[in-house]
């Protein structure tokens, strides 16, 4: 369980560095798949929600690598692997695969230290 606890982490981490910066730097062209997509797109963008939900990956995926205060960066990461996948369950689902394994993955890594999460339940 450890080691692939570590294998998910450290993928995960990886992908959300890549994916945060992308946000930033735009060196993976993402086009979406509707005019519905791309609305909703270019008004989170207009907002600024996806530059802090890059800012949110990027720290968290650090941290993920560091394998540093890894609590706090799953409890701030879950929102965004949520949002992420009910944007593509509904308006994109072309790209569904990278954003169920983001809150697949996050929901594994939380399980896996529920420990530090049960607290939040009292």
């Amino acid at each position: 369980m450890k080691k692939a606890e570590m294998i998910v982490r450290i993928l995960l981490g990886l992908m959300m560095v890549v994916f945060g910066l992308n946000k930033f730097l735009g060196f993976i062209p993402m086009e979406p798949a509707s005019m519905e997509a791309g609305l909703t797109f270019k008004a989170l963008l207009g907002m600024g929600v996806l530059q802090v939900a890059g800012v949110i990956e990027i720290v968290g995926g650090a941290l993920l690598l560091a394998n540093k205060q890894t609590g706090v960066a799953l409890f701030f990461l879950a929102p965004v692997a949520f949002c992420a996948f009910l944007f593509h369950l509904m308006l994109d689902p072309a790209g569904i695969g990278g954003a169920a394994f983001f809150l697949i993955a996050t929901t594994f890594l939380m399980y896996s230290k529920k420990d530090k999460f049960m607290a939040l339940m009292d």
